[in-house]
């Protein structure tokens, strides 16, 4: 080759283009400072950013498009269940303490969401609800529902609410160990409740509740009437004599029968409950009840077994005597609080 010829190579060498593979290797006539490849990188790498710019565009819209489909799916939502939610309606019934299931029904129906008085003695009537320590043979379900203040929701039948009812009356029974305490005084838990209903309809003085309470036991140890007024009125009309129910033959007559009535004749509160556990103690020597027994009445136990109304506000006088409770009849009588 002359050296013109060589000269020619060389040029048309020197003029070769850069490959656009980013792999190529050096090439001989390469400047040393470079390996091929710089002129390709910053090619490629505006072409990346420009990939990722546009990708990140796209991703942006497509993000907002997503949230403002998610909101109005939500804002649709809302406006659907709102009618849902405005029908959900839930509203507080008051139980007093003291209500039977007749009274109990009648509040249902005045107060409850579209409930009847008629469903409740419906579901009662069936007699399948779970009515715990009620004894074998037992039908009624009187003193067996807690009174208090219930939330009731409209979808909820008057089956649900006396069954809620039930379930409280057993809760609150146990909590105070009904089983153990009715053991401990020779009863069994369904006579608790019974007791625990007449000291309900009896008092009205909260301090009296285990006073009357001793009463009711001491008289059932030594078997005497009971002579509670309030027994003689359950299931009574409003108009009715006292003197025709004391004479009437009635289960409820415990004037003329030994005894507790036949079931509890109200729902008793937890007050009540706890009263009917707990009766006070009798007397000590030296009290006044007991101090002021003649000699003979003296050779008896000093025990509490009779009470009298002695005030308008519903107070009881209490005796150890029947000659002493004779002398507060009198009294009472006198102030005009008995007839």
């Amino acid at each position: 080759m002359s050296g013109t010829d060589k000269h020619v190579s060389e040029e048309r060498v020197s003029e070769k283009p850069w490959r656009e593979d980013p792999w190529d290797t050096v090439l001989p006539g390469d400047p040393a400072d470079t390996d091929g490849m710089l002129p390709d990188l910053r090619a490629y790498s505006r072409q990346i950013l420009l990939g990722l710019a546009t990708v990140a565009v796209v991703f942006i819209a497509w993000a907002g498009w997503q949230v403002r489909d998610l909101a109005s799916q939500v804002e649709s939502n809302e406006q659907q269940s709102a009618p849902a939610q405005a029908a959900l309606v839930e509203v507080s019934v008051v139980f007093p303490e003291g209500f039977t299931v007749a009274q109990i029904a009648a509040r249902l129906e005045r107060d409850g969401p579209g409930l009847s008085a008629a469903e409740v003695d419906a579901a009662l009537a069936t007699n399948t609800l779970a009515a715990p320590f009620r004894p074998a043979g037992e039908t009624s379900y009187e003193g067996l529902l807690f009174p208090a203040l219930y939330r009731i929701a409209a979808y909820e039948t008057e089956q649900d609410v006396i069954e809620r009812m039930i379930e409280e009356m057993r809760t609150r029974a146990i909590s105070n160990d009904i089983e153990a305490g009715a053991e401990r005084l020779g009863r069994t838990p369904y006579e608790i409740i019974t007791i625990a209903s007449l000291i309900e309809k009896e008092v009205k003085v909260p301090e009296e509740r285990a006073l009357v309470s001793r009463v009711i036991h001491n008289r059932l140890a030594k078997e005497m009437e009971l002579q509670i007024d309030a027994a003689l009125y359950y299931g009574a009309a409003p108009d009715a004599k006292f003197a025709d129910l004391k004479a009437a033959d009635s289960p409820f007559n415990v004037y003329l029968r030994k005894g507790l009535p036949p079931t509890p004749i109200a729902s008793p509160g937890e007050a009540a409950l706890i009263a009917a556990l707990n009766p006070a103690d009798n007397p000590a020597a030296d009290d006044p009840l007991c101090t002021v027994r003649n000699r003979r009445e003296k050779t008896e136990p000093c025990q509490l077994l009779f009470y009298v109304l002695a005030d308008a506000q519903g107070a009881h006088a209490f005796s150890t005597s029947y000659r002493l409770h004779e002398i507060n009849v009198a009294a009472a009588k006198q102030a005009g609080i008995l007839p």
